[in-house]
Protein backbone atom coordinates (compact mmCIF):
# COMPACT_ATOMS: atom_id res chain seq x y z
CA UNK A 1 0.00 0.00 0.00
CA UNK A 2 1.53 3.24 -1.22
CA UNK A 3 1.56 6.05 1.50
CA UNK A 4 -1.02 8.98 0.70
CA UNK A 5 -0.78 12.80 0.90
CA UNK A 6 -3.72 12.90 2.79
CA UNK A 7 -2.48 10.57 5.12
CA UNK A 8 0.73 12.12 5.52
CA UNK A 9 -0.65 15.45 6.56
CA UNK A 10 -3.06 13.63 8.65
CA UNK A 11 0.12 12.53 11.10
CA UNK A 12 2.12 15.78 10.68
CA UNK A 13 -1.18 17.70 12.40
CA UNK A 14 -1.73 14.95 14.86
CA UNK A 15 2.24 14.67 15.88
CA UNK A 16 2.34 19.03 15.78
CA UNK A 17 -0.96 19.41 18.40
CA UNK A 18 0.61 16.75 20.50
CA UNK A 19 3.84 18.66 20.66
CA UNK A 20 2.22 21.91 21.54
CA UNK A 21 -0.02 20.07 24.03
CA UNK A 22 3.37 18.39 25.99
CA UNK A 23 6.16 20.62 24.93
CA UNK A 24 4.97 23.66 25.45
CA UNK A 25 7.90 26.62 26.35
CA UNK A 26 7.62 28.11 29.69
CA UNK A 27 6.62 31.32 28.79
CA UNK A 28 7.53 32.98 32.36
CA UNK A 29 10.94 34.31 32.79
CA UNK A 30 11.94 34.19 36.18
CA UNK A 31 14.76 36.02 37.99
CA UNK A 32 16.31 33.89 40.38
CA UNK A 33 18.12 35.44 43.73
CA UNK A 34 20.27 33.79 46.44
CA UNK A 35 19.08 33.80 49.66
CA UNK A 36 20.16 36.28 52.35
CA UNK A 37 21.15 35.20 56.15
CA UNK A 38 18.57 36.84 57.23
CA UNK A 39 16.47 34.72 55.02
CA UNK A 40 18.47 31.26 55.86
CA UNK A 41 17.55 32.32 59.47
CA UNK A 42 13.89 32.84 59.40
CA UNK A 43 13.86 29.74 57.42
CA UNK A 44 15.73 27.65 59.97
CA UNK A 45 13.84 28.99 62.54
CA UNK A 46 10.24 27.67 60.95
CA UNK A 47 11.76 24.15 60.93
CA UNK A 48 13.24 23.96 57.40
CA UNK A 49 17.06 22.31 56.59
CA UNK A 50 19.35 22.24 53.52
CA UNK A 51 22.47 20.81 53.47
CA UNK A 52 23.26 23.47 50.92
CA UNK A 53 21.29 26.58 51.40
CA UNK A 54 23.19 28.03 48.48
CA UNK A 55 21.66 26.14 46.20
CA UNK A 56 18.05 27.08 47.31
CA UNK A 57 17.23 30.50 44.75
CA UNK A 58 13.80 32.07 45.75
CA UNK A 59 12.27 35.35 43.09
CA UNK A 60 12.64 39.06 44.57
CA UNK A 61 8.73 38.69 45.55
CA UNK A 62 8.91 35.57 47.50
CA UNK A 63 6.87 34.87 51.40
CA UNK A 64 8.85 33.07 53.08
CA UNK A 65 6.35 32.99 56.19
CA UNK A 66 4.88 30.45 53.98
CA UNK A 67 7.65 27.75 54.66
CA UNK A 68 7.73 25.50 57.51
CA UNK A 69 9.11 22.40 58.69
CA UNK A 70 10.44 21.40 55.03
CA UNK A 71 13.87 20.28 54.19
CA UNK A 72 15.43 21.16 50.57
CA UNK A 73 18.23 19.38 48.55
CA UNK A 74 19.83 20.21 45.30
CA UNK A 75 18.42 22.81 43.01
CA UNK A 76 15.46 24.11 44.34
CA UNK A 77 13.39 27.64 43.40
CA UNK A 78 10.68 29.17 44.89
CA UNK A 79 7.97 31.23 43.51
CA UNK A 80 5.58 31.63 46.76
CA UNK A 81 3.50 34.51 45.57
CA UNK A 82 -0.10 34.86 45.93
CA UNK A 83 -2.00 34.42 42.69
CA UNK A 84 -6.06 35.57 41.89
CA UNK A 85 -7.18 32.87 39.84
CA UNK A 86 -10.87 32.67 38.70
CA UNK A 87 -11.76 35.50 41.39
CA UNK A 88 -10.11 33.78 44.35
CA UNK A 89 -6.44 34.65 45.92
CA UNK A 90 -4.81 31.37 45.99
CA UNK A 91 -2.02 31.69 48.86
CA UNK A 92 1.20 29.64 48.60
CA UNK A 93 2.19 27.59 51.43
CA UNK A 94 4.50 25.00 51.80
CA UNK A 95 4.85 22.81 54.73
CA UNK A 96 6.70 19.26 56.56
CA UNK A 97 7.91 18.18 52.71
CA UNK A 98 10.88 17.47 51.33
CA UNK A 99 12.12 19.15 48.33
CA UNK A 100 14.91 18.10 45.97
CA UNK A 101 16.05 19.88 42.31
CA UNK A 102 12.38 21.36 42.06
CA UNK A 103 10.62 24.76 40.92
CA UNK A 104 7.83 25.94 42.48
CA UNK A 105 5.26 28.57 40.79
CA UNK A 106 3.04 31.11 42.46
CA UNK A 107 -0.32 30.01 44.46
CA UNK A 108 0.92 26.70 44.71
CA UNK A 109 0.16 24.74 48.16
CA UNK A 110 2.48 21.90 49.12
CA UNK A 111 1.85 20.23 52.29
CA UNK A 112 2.60 17.01 54.02
CA UNK A 113 4.25 15.26 51.27
CA UNK A 114 7.75 12.57 51.37
CA UNK A 115 9.33 13.53 48.99
CA UNK A 116 9.24 15.74 45.73
CA UNK A 117 12.01 15.41 43.13
CA UNK A 118 13.01 16.43 39.72
CA UNK A 119 10.08 18.20 38.23
CA UNK A 120 8.60 21.65 37.77
CA UNK A 121 5.48 22.94 39.62
CA UNK A 122 3.07 25.18 37.94
CA UNK A 123 1.00 27.98 39.01
CA UNK A 124 -1.91 27.09 41.33
CA UNK A 125 -1.04 23.32 42.03
CA UNK A 126 -1.56 21.38 45.26
CA UNK A 127 0.41 18.69 46.30
CA UNK A 128 -1.09 17.32 49.61
CA UNK A 129 -0.42 14.44 51.92
CA UNK A 130 1.70 11.90 49.62
CA UNK A 131 4.38 9.29 49.31
CA UNK A 132 6.76 10.31 46.19
CA UNK A 133 5.67 12.83 43.79
CA UNK A 134 8.96 11.96 41.68
CA UNK A 135 10.56 12.01 38.04
CA UNK A 136 13.38 10.29 36.96
CA UNK A 137 15.11 11.97 33.56
CA UNK A 138 14.36 10.34 30.05
CA UNK A 139 10.78 9.13 31.38
CA UNK A 140 8.52 8.20 28.85
CA UNK A 141 5.71 9.13 30.90
CA UNK A 142 3.61 5.78 28.97
CA UNK A 143 4.60 7.40 25.43
CA UNK A 144 5.25 3.98 22.96
CA UNK A 145 4.33 1.61 24.85
CA UNK A 146 2.89 -1.34 22.87
CA UNK A 147 -1.16 -1.96 22.47
CA UNK A 148 -1.87 -4.92 21.37
CA UNK A 149 -5.31 -4.11 19.66
CA UNK A 150 -7.20 -7.20 18.39
CA UNK A 151 -4.49 -10.19 19.21
CA UNK A 152 -3.03 -11.03 21.99
CA UNK A 153 0.59 -12.37 19.57
CA UNK A 154 1.50 -8.73 18.36
CA UNK A 155 0.31 -8.92 14.99
CA UNK A 156 -1.64 -5.80 15.37
CA UNK A 157 0.25 -4.10 17.84
CA UNK A 158 0.43 -0.16 17.55
CA UNK A 159 2.72 2.08 20.16
CA UNK A 160 0.86 4.39 21.91
CA UNK A 161 1.02 7.99 21.71
CA UNK A 162 -1.76 10.84 22.95
CA UNK A 163 -3.15 11.83 19.84
CA UNK A 164 -3.71 8.71 19.15
CA UNK A 165 -7.58 8.23 17.87
CA UNK A 166 -9.74 5.21 17.32
CA UNK A 167 -9.96 5.94 13.48
CA UNK A 168 -6.20 6.08 12.76
CA UNK A 169 -5.49 2.91 15.46
CA UNK A 170 -8.40 0.76 13.70
CA UNK A 171 -6.41 2.08 10.07
CA UNK A 172 -2.88 0.62 11.88
CA UNK A 173 -3.74 -2.34 13.12
CA UNK A 174 -4.90 -3.53 9.94
CA UNK A 175 -2.05 -5.81 9.75
CA UNK A 176 0.33 -6.09 5.77
CA UNK A 177 -2.21 -4.21 3.86
CA UNK A 178 -1.39 -1.23 6.30
CA UNK A 179 2.74 -2.03 6.55
CA UNK A 180 3.77 2.01 4.77
CA UNK A 181 1.29 3.98 7.15
CA UNK A 182 3.07 2.00 10.13
CA UNK A 183 6.26 2.69 9.44
CA UNK A 184 5.16 6.40 8.67
CA UNK A 185 3.18 6.47 11.95
CA UNK A 186 6.26 5.09 13.94
CA UNK A 187 8.65 7.70 12.08
CA UNK A 188 6.91 10.25 13.66
CA UNK A 189 7.06 8.78 16.80
CA UNK A 190 10.26 8.29 17.49
CA UNK A 191 11.12 11.55 16.38
CA UNK A 192 8.34 12.60 19.33
CA UNK A 193 9.94 9.86 21.67
CA UNK A 194 13.06 11.62 21.15
CA UNK A 195 12.06 14.96 22.39
CA UNK A 196 10.37 12.73 25.64
CA UNK A 197 13.50 11.36 26.15
CA UNK A 198 15.70 14.17 26.67
CA UNK A 199 13.09 15.68 29.17
CA UNK A 200 15.26 16.00 32.32
CA UNK A 201 12.49 17.54 34.19
CA UNK A 202 9.20 16.14 35.10
CA UNK A 203 5.93 18.58 34.82
CA UNK A 204 2.95 19.32 36.69
CA UNK A 205 0.76 21.94 34.97
CA UNK A 206 -1.08 24.99 36.45
CA UNK A 207 -4.02 24.06 38.71
CA UNK A 208 -3.41 20.52 39.21
CA UNK A 209 -4.41 18.55 42.39
CA UNK A 210 -2.09 15.42 44.17
CA UNK A 211 -3.46 14.49 47.26
CA UNK A 212 -3.52 11.43 49.94
CA UNK A 213 -1.47 9.64 46.99
CA UNK A 214 1.26 7.06 48.06
CA UNK A 215 3.12 6.97 45.06
CA UNK A 216 2.99 9.29 41.24
CA UNK A 217 6.06 8.38 39.37
CA UNK A 218 7.75 9.48 36.09
CA UNK A 219 4.74 11.08 34.97
CA UNK A 220 3.08 13.94 32.72
CA UNK A 221 0.33 15.40 34.32
CA UNK A 222 -1.70 18.32 32.26
CA UNK A 223 -3.64 21.49 33.57
CA UNK A 224 -6.55 20.81 36.08
CA UNK A 225 -5.65 17.26 36.35
CA UNK A 226 -6.68 15.58 39.81
CA UNK A 227 -5.26 12.36 41.04
CA UNK A 228 -6.84 11.76 44.52
CA UNK A 229 -6.42 9.26 47.14
CA UNK A 230 -5.26 6.98 44.03
CA UNK A 231 -3.41 3.72 44.80
CA UNK A 232 -0.64 4.49 42.36
CA UNK A 233 0.14 6.73 39.50
CA UNK A 234 3.33 4.86 37.26
CA UNK A 235 4.84 6.54 34.54
CA UNK A 236 2.17 7.78 32.39
CA UNK A 237 0.51 10.87 30.81
CA UNK A 238 -2.47 12.77 32.04
CA UNK A 239 -3.66 15.48 29.35
CA UNK A 240 -5.99 18.04 30.84
CA UNK A 241 -7.02 21.72 30.01
CA UNK A 242 -9.36 24.57 31.34
CA UNK A 243 -11.94 22.52 32.12
CA UNK A 244 -10.92 19.19 30.51
CA UNK A 245 -8.61 17.76 33.59
CA UNK A 246 -8.37 13.44 33.62
CA UNK A 247 -8.86 12.14 36.86
CA UNK A 248 -7.59 9.28 38.80
CA UNK A 249 -9.20 8.45 42.38
CA UNK A 250 -10.12 6.36 45.06
CA UNK A 251 -8.02 3.21 45.03
CA UNK A 252 -7.43 3.19 41.48
CA UNK A 253 -3.84 2.06 40.06
CA UNK A 254 -2.59 3.70 36.79
CA UNK A 255 0.27 2.14 35.20
CA UNK A 256 2.51 2.76 31.50
CA UNK A 257 -0.72 4.32 29.89
CA UNK A 258 -2.43 7.09 28.84
CA UNK A 259 -5.56 9.23 29.55
CA UNK A 260 -6.91 11.48 27.64
CA UNK A 261 -8.92 14.74 28.86
CA UNK A 262 -11.56 14.22 30.99
CA UNK A 263 -11.15 10.79 31.29
CA UNK A 264 -11.88 8.94 34.96
CA UNK A 265 -10.20 6.18 36.84
CA UNK A 266 -11.55 5.53 40.10
CA UNK A 267 -13.03 3.11 42.64
CA UNK A 268 -10.12 0.75 42.19
CA UNK A 269 -10.05 0.41 38.46
CA UNK A 270 -6.46 -0.43 37.01
CA UNK A 271 -5.65 0.79 34.00
CA UNK A 272 -2.14 -0.85 32.22
CA UNK A 273 -0.89 0.24 28.69
CA UNK A 274 -3.30 1.49 27.79
CA UNK A 275 -5.09 4.78 26.43
CA UNK A 276 -8.28 5.67 28.42
CA UNK A 277 -10.48 7.51 26.06
CA UNK A 278 -11.45 11.38 26.41
CA UNK A 279 -14.25 11.45 28.74
CA UNK A 280 -14.39 8.24 29.23
CA UNK A 281 -14.57 5.93 32.65
CA UNK A 282 -12.81 3.07 33.75
CA UNK A 283 -14.28 2.17 37.11
CA UNK A 284 -15.43 -0.35 40.03
CA UNK A 285 -12.31 -2.59 40.41
CA UNK A 286 -12.62 -2.58 36.21
CA UNK A 287 -9.38 -3.81 34.44
CA UNK A 288 -8.09 -2.41 31.22
CA UNK A 289 -5.00 -3.65 30.00
CA UNK A 290 -2.64 -3.37 26.60
CA UNK A 291 -5.95 -1.54 25.01
CA UNK A 292 -7.63 1.59 23.34
CA UNK A 293 -10.42 2.11 25.49
CA UNK A 294 -12.58 4.92 22.82
CA UNK A 295 -14.28 8.31 24.27
CA UNK A 296 -17.48 8.58 25.45
CA UNK A 297 -16.98 4.93 26.49
CA UNK A 298 -17.29 3.25 30.37
CA UNK A 299 -15.39 0.02 31.54
CA UNK A 300 -17.05 -1.30 35.04
CA UNK A 301 -16.13 -4.30 37.00
CA UNK A 302 -15.37 -6.06 33.49
CA UNK A 303 -12.08 -6.73 31.85
CA UNK A 304 -10.81 -5.56 28.38
CA UNK A 305 -7.51 -6.98 27.19
CA UNK A 306 -5.67 -6.71 23.97
CA UNK A 307 -8.69 -4.85 22.32
CA UNK A 308 -9.44 -1.47 20.30
CA UNK A 309 -12.88 -0.68 21.66
CA UNK A 310 -13.77 2.22 19.85
CA UNK A 311 -16.28 5.55 20.51
CA UNK A 312 -19.45 4.46 23.43
CA UNK A 313 -18.31 1.43 23.73
CA UNK A 314 -20.39 -0.15 27.52
CA UNK A 315 -19.73 -2.92 29.94
CA UNK A 316 -21.05 -1.69 32.84
CA UNK A 317 -21.02 -5.33 34.61
CA UNK A 318 -18.58 -7.98 34.98
CA UNK A 319 -17.90 -9.18 31.60
CA UNK A 320 -14.85 -9.87 29.13
CA UNK A 321 -14.15 -8.14 25.85
CA UNK A 322 -10.10 -9.85 24.57
CA UNK A 323 -8.64 -9.50 21.25
CA UNK A 324 -11.14 -7.48 19.77
CA UNK A 325 -10.42 -4.93 16.77
CA UNK A 326 -13.49 -2.60 17.60
CA UNK A 327 -13.16 0.63 16.39
CA UNK A 328 -16.31 2.20 15.37
CA UNK A 329 -17.44 1.09 19.23
CA UNK A 330 -21.22 2.24 20.16
CA UNK A 331 -21.97 -1.35 21.32
CA UNK A 332 -22.77 -2.87 24.86
CA UNK A 333 -20.99 -6.06 26.78
CA UNK A 334 -24.25 -7.32 28.71
CA UNK A 335 -23.31 -8.59 32.37
CA UNK A 336 -21.40 -12.59 31.80
CA UNK A 337 -20.88 -12.14 28.55
CA UNK A 338 -17.44 -13.46 27.22
CA UNK A 339 -16.26 -12.21 24.20
CA UNK A 340 -13.00 -13.71 24.29
CA UNK A 341 -11.97 -17.83 23.50
CA UNK A 342 -8.77 -16.37 21.63
CA UNK A 343 -6.81 -18.92 22.55
CA UNK A 344 -6.86 -22.38 21.16
CA UNK A 345 -4.73 -23.77 23.73
CA UNK A 346 -1.88 -23.65 21.30
CA UNK A 347 -1.87 -19.61 21.30
CA UNK A 348 -3.45 -17.22 22.06
CA UNK A 349 -3.76 -16.02 18.31
CA UNK A 350 -7.69 -15.69 17.57
CA UNK A 351 -9.37 -12.43 17.53
CA UNK A 352 -12.73 -11.10 16.57
CA UNK A 353 -14.59 -8.26 14.54
CA UNK A 354 -17.67 -7.02 16.13
CA UNK A 355 -19.47 -4.60 14.60
CA UNK A 356 -20.88 -1.29 15.06
CA UNK A 357 -23.31 -0.93 17.90
CA UNK A 358 -23.32 -4.68 18.51
CA UNK A 359 -24.88 -5.96 21.87
CA UNK A 360 -23.64 -8.80 23.61
CA UNK A 361 -26.01 -10.28 25.87
CA UNK A 362 -26.05 -11.53 29.37
CA UNK A 363 -23.57 -15.05 29.63
CA UNK A 364 -23.10 -15.57 26.18
CA UNK A 365 -20.11 -16.91 24.92
CA UNK A 366 -18.31 -15.71 21.36
CA UNK A 367 -15.36 -18.23 19.98
CA UNK A 368 -12.77 -16.96 18.06
CA UNK A 369 -12.10 -16.09 15.09
CA UNK A 370 -15.64 -14.34 14.42
CA UNK A 371 -16.23 -11.51 12.18
CA UNK A 372 -19.35 -9.65 12.42
CA UNK A 373 -18.15 -6.15 11.21
CA UNK A 374 -20.71 -6.34 8.44
CA UNK A 375 -23.22 -7.05 10.87
CA UNK A 376 -23.56 -3.30 12.75
CA UNK A 377 -26.29 -2.66 15.34
CA UNK A 378 -27.06 -7.06 15.75
CA UNK A 379 -27.86 -8.84 19.11
CA UNK A 380 -26.35 -11.51 20.28
CA UNK A 381 -29.35 -13.11 22.67
CA UNK A 382 -28.84 -13.86 26.60
CA UNK A 383 -27.05 -17.30 26.97
CA UNK A 384 -26.33 -18.70 23.52
CA UNK A 385 -22.80 -19.72 22.15
CA UNK A 386 -21.86 -18.40 18.64
CA UNK A 387 -19.32 -20.93 16.80
CA UNK A 388 -16.49 -19.23 14.85
CA UNK A 389 -18.02 -17.68 11.86
CA UNK A 390 -18.32 -14.50 9.87
CA UNK A 391 -22.09 -12.75 9.89
CA UNK A 392 -22.73 -10.41 7.19
CA UNK A 393 -26.41 -9.26 7.79
CA UNK A 394 -27.07 -5.67 9.73
CA UNK A 395 -29.64 -5.32 12.42
CA UNK A 396 -29.69 -8.75 12.76
CA UNK A 397 -30.77 -10.82 16.13
CA UNK A 398 -28.97 -14.07 16.49
CA UNK A 399 -30.57 -16.31 19.25
CA UNK A 400 -31.38 -19.86 20.43
CA UNK A 401 -33.54 -22.24 17.53
CA UNK A 402 -37.21 -21.71 18.10
CA UNK A 403 -37.36 -25.31 16.75
CA UNK A 404 -35.54 -28.38 15.85
CA UNK A 405 -34.49 -28.86 11.91
CA UNK A 406 -33.66 -31.53 10.49
CA UNK A 407 -30.72 -31.16 9.33
CA UNK A 408 -29.32 -28.28 10.99
CA UNK A 409 -26.21 -28.90 13.01
CA UNK A 410 -27.38 -29.27 16.50
CA UNK A 411 -24.65 -26.61 17.68
CA UNK A 412 -26.01 -24.09 15.37
CA UNK A 413 -27.81 -21.01 16.49
CA UNK A 414 -31.09 -18.84 14.62
CA UNK A 415 -30.65 -15.87 12.53
CA UNK A 416 -33.42 -13.03 12.08
CA UNK A 417 -31.80 -10.35 9.91
CA UNK A 418 -33.63 -7.15 10.43
CA UNK A 419 -34.80 -8.23 13.28
CA UNK A 420 -33.45 -4.59 15.00
CA UNK A 421 -35.37 -2.90 13.03
CA UNK A 422 -38.70 -4.33 12.19
CA UNK A 423 -38.87 -5.50 16.19
CA UNK A 424 -36.53 -2.98 17.85
CA UNK A 425 -36.67 0.09 16.02
CA UNK A 426 -36.99 2.17 19.48
CA UNK A 427 -33.70 1.07 20.57
CA UNK A 428 -31.88 2.54 17.37
CA UNK A 429 -33.23 5.89 17.71
CA UNK A 430 -33.09 5.77 21.71
CA UNK A 431 -29.11 4.88 20.76
CA UNK A 432 -28.71 7.34 18.31
CA UNK A 433 -29.88 10.54 20.71
CA UNK A 434 -27.92 9.18 23.08
CA UNK A 435 -25.12 9.17 21.44
CA UNK A 436 -25.29 12.67 20.75
CA UNK A 437 -26.68 13.91 23.83
CA UNK A 438 -23.86 12.09 25.77
CA UNK A 439 -21.13 13.19 23.34
CA UNK A 440 -18.38 15.00 26.11
CA UNK A 441 -15.46 14.66 23.96
CA UNK A 442 -14.39 17.86 22.52
CA UNK A 443 -11.36 16.19 20.14
CA UNK A 444 -13.42 13.69 18.67
CA UNK A 445 -15.03 14.79 15.28
CA UNK A 446 -17.08 11.24 15.01
CA UNK A 447 -20.60 10.14 13.36
CA UNK A 448 -23.40 9.90 16.04
CA UNK A 449 -25.82 9.01 13.41
CA UNK A 450 -27.13 5.28 12.73
CA UNK A 451 -28.40 5.92 9.05
CA UNK A 452 -25.39 6.77 6.72
CA UNK A 453 -24.07 6.06 3.56
CA UNK A 454 -21.56 2.80 4.62
CA UNK A 455 -24.37 1.09 6.46
CA UNK A 456 -27.08 1.39 3.93
CA UNK A 457 -24.86 0.12 1.35
CA UNK A 458 -24.72 -2.97 3.43
CA UNK A 459 -28.41 -3.46 3.81
CA UNK A 460 -28.18 -3.08 -0.04
CA UNK A 461 -25.88 -5.43 -0.51
CA UNK A 462 -27.36 -7.45 2.62
CA UNK A 463 -31.17 -7.38 0.07
CA UNK A 464 -29.31 -8.63 -2.28
CA UNK A 465 -28.01 -11.75 -0.80
CA UNK A 466 -31.67 -12.41 0.31
CA UNK A 467 -33.26 -11.71 -3.63
CA UNK A 468 -33.48 -14.09 -6.33
CA UNK A 469 -33.87 -17.45 -3.66
CA UNK A 470 -35.65 -19.91 -4.77
CA UNK A 471 -38.56 -20.96 -2.06
CA UNK A 472 -37.22 -23.37 0.64
CA UNK A 473 -37.96 -23.80 4.45
CA UNK A 474 -34.52 -23.02 5.86
CA UNK A 475 -31.31 -21.55 4.87
CA UNK A 476 -27.49 -21.81 6.02
CA UNK A 477 -24.15 -20.21 4.41
CA UNK A 478 -24.38 -22.71 2.09
CA UNK A 479 -26.93 -21.54 0.09
CA UNK A 480 -26.86 -17.88 1.43
CA UNK A 481 -23.45 -16.28 1.85
CA UNK A 482 -23.10 -14.17 5.70
CA UNK A 483 -25.58 -16.60 7.05
CA UNK A 484 -22.43 -17.97 9.32
CA UNK A 485 -22.68 -20.67 11.56
CA UNK A 486 -26.31 -19.85 11.68
CA UNK A 487 -29.97 -20.77 10.13
CA UNK A 488 -32.32 -18.74 8.61
CA UNK A 489 -36.29 -19.69 7.75
CA UNK A 490 -37.89 -18.59 5.07
CA UNK A 491 -40.68 -16.38 6.91
CA UNK A 492 -37.85 -14.03 8.16
CA UNK A 493 -35.90 -14.11 5.01
CA UNK A 494 -39.04 -12.85 3.39
CA UNK A 495 -39.60 -10.07 6.39
CA UNK A 496 -36.04 -9.23 6.42
CA UNK A 497 -35.96 -8.49 2.57
CA UNK A 498 -39.08 -6.56 2.98
CA UNK A 499 -37.12 -4.57 6.25
CA UNK A 500 -34.02 -3.57 4.46
CA UNK A 501 -36.14 -2.05 0.94
CA UNK A 502 -38.18 -0.25 3.29
CA UNK A 503 -35.41 1.49 5.14
CA UNK A 504 -32.83 2.05 2.39
CA UNK A 505 -35.71 3.79 0.74
CA UNK A 506 -36.87 5.52 3.55
CA UNK A 507 -33.23 6.82 4.24
CA UNK A 508 -33.28 8.02 0.59
CA UNK A 509 -36.59 9.81 0.53
CA UNK A 510 -35.77 11.12 4.05
CA UNK A 511 -33.07 13.15 1.95
CA UNK A 512 -35.68 15.41 0.31
CA UNK A 513 -37.55 16.35 3.15
CA UNK A 514 -34.16 16.98 5.48
CA UNK A 515 -32.27 19.18 2.69
CA UNK A 516 -33.83 22.78 2.09
CA UNK A 517 -33.31 22.17 -1.51
CA UNK A 518 -34.26 18.67 -2.88
CA UNK A 519 -31.41 19.52 -5.62
CA UNK A 520 -29.05 19.23 -2.92
CA UNK A 521 -30.00 15.76 -2.02
CA UNK A 522 -26.36 13.89 -1.72
CA UNK A 523 -25.40 11.78 -4.94
CA UNK A 524 -25.95 8.56 -2.59
CA UNK A 525 -29.38 9.05 -2.43
CA UNK A 526 -30.54 10.75 -5.35
CA UNK A 527 -28.97 7.11 -6.91
CA UNK A 528 -31.05 5.28 -4.90
CA UNK A 529 -33.59 7.66 -5.99
CA UNK A 530 -33.64 7.40 -9.58
CA UNK A 531 -33.27 3.76 -9.10
CA UNK A 532 -36.38 2.98 -7.27
CA UNK A 533 -38.47 5.61 -8.69
CA UNK A 534 -37.68 6.62 -11.92
CA UNK A 535 -40.67 7.98 -12.78
CA UNK A 536 -41.60 9.97 -9.57
CA UNK A 537 -41.56 13.52 -9.32
CA UNK A 538 -40.63 15.10 -6.47
CA UNK A 539 -43.83 15.37 -4.70
CA UNK A 540 -44.89 12.29 -5.26
CA UNK A 541 -41.90 10.82 -3.56
CA UNK A 542 -42.49 13.42 -0.70
CA UNK A 543 -46.24 11.83 -0.41
CA UNK A 544 -44.45 8.70 -0.12
CA UNK A 545 -42.22 9.84 2.49
CA UNK A 546 -45.20 10.64 4.66
CA UNK A 547 -46.47 7.51 4.52
CA UNK A 548 -43.24 5.72 5.46
CA UNK A 549 -42.74 8.17 8.40
CA UNK A 550 -46.13 7.11 9.82
CA UNK A 551 -45.07 3.83 9.69
CA UNK A 552 -41.68 4.21 11.14
CA UNK A 553 -43.59 6.59 14.27
CA UNK A 554 -46.09 3.26 14.29
CA UNK A 555 -42.64 0.72 14.70
CA UNK A 556 -41.42 2.76 17.26
CA UNK A 557 -43.98 3.12 19.22
CA UNK A 558 -44.84 -0.74 18.85
CA UNK A 559 -41.60 -1.53 19.68
CA UNK A 560 -41.60 0.41 22.66
CA UNK A 561 -44.89 -0.61 24.22
CA UNK A 562 -43.90 -4.52 23.91
CA UNK A 563 -42.13 -3.64 27.20
CA UNK A 564 -44.39 -1.53 29.24
CA UNK A 565 -47.54 -4.39 27.96
CA UNK A 566 -45.52 -7.77 29.26
CA UNK A 567 -44.36 -5.67 32.16
CA UNK A 568 -47.60 -5.25 33.27
CA UNK A 569 -48.78 -8.51 32.92
CA UNK A 570 -45.59 -9.72 34.94
CA UNK A 571 -45.39 -7.11 37.77
CA UNK A 572 -48.48 -5.84 39.49
CA UNK A 573 -47.57 -2.26 39.74
CA UNK A 574 -45.70 -2.13 36.49
CA UNK A 575 -48.04 0.55 35.19
CA UNK A 576 -48.34 2.49 38.32
CA UNK A 577 -44.32 3.26 38.38
CA UNK A 578 -44.02 3.40 34.40
CA UNK A 579 -45.55 5.56 31.52
CA UNK A 580 -45.68 4.24 28.17
CA UNK A 581 -43.57 6.72 26.06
Amino acid sequence: MSLSIEFSDRLHELFELASDELFRPDTIQRTWIPLTDSQVNLLEKNGNRSSDWSKVRISPETELLSVSDCRFEGNVRLALLSLKRKNTLLIPQLRDSMLQDVEIQPGCRIVSVDLLRNLQIHEGVIIENCGRVTYSPGSMCGLGADLELGVETGERNVRSFPFLDTDLAGELSGGDSQRDNLAEYHLHLDGFLKKQKSRMTGIIERGSRILDTTVVEDCFVGVNVSITNACAVRNSTLLGGENDGSTVSDGALVRDSILKWNSVVDSMAIVEHSIVGEASKVEKHGKLYASFLGPNSVLAEGEISSSLAGPFTAAHHQSLLIAARWPEGKGNIGYGANVGSNHTSRLPDQEIRPGEGMFFGLSCSIKFPTDFSRAPFSIIATGITTLPQRVEFPFSLICEPFMKVNGIPPAFNQIIPAWVLSDNLFAVYRNEEKYSSRNRAKHWNGSTEVFRPDIIEMLIDAEERLSGIDGGEFYTEKDIPGLGKNFLTEEHRKKALETYRFHILYYALSGLRNESDPELVSVFKRDILEREFPEKTTDEMLEILDHMRSTVNEVIRTSREKDFLRGSRIIDDYAAVRKPD
